[in-house]
């Protein structure tokens, strides 16, 4: 099942991101270390590519992140 925006963006708070700015759609979350856009459609599912970048960025598998409550 893919991730909504609201979804990623509670966990990546919960990994210690936070907001940055947004420029249009897109919001951008750092950590210190590591920045990167993350695109708020509303209700629509970020897209598998997005996703799959993201855990890559984070270096956590797709389970690994869905666990995170």
């Amino acid at each position: 099942m893919p991730f909504k925006y609201r979804d990623i963006e509670r966990r990546l708070i919960k990994l210690g991101y936070q907001v940055v700015r947004q420029k249009g759609s897109h919001v951008i979350f750092s950590d210190g270390k590591n920045t990167f856009p993350v695109p708020n459609h509303g209700s629509k599912d970020v897209s598998p590519g997005v996703e799959s970048q993201l855990l890559k960025i984070l270096n956590l598998s797709k389970d690994e992140f869905r666990k995170i409550k």
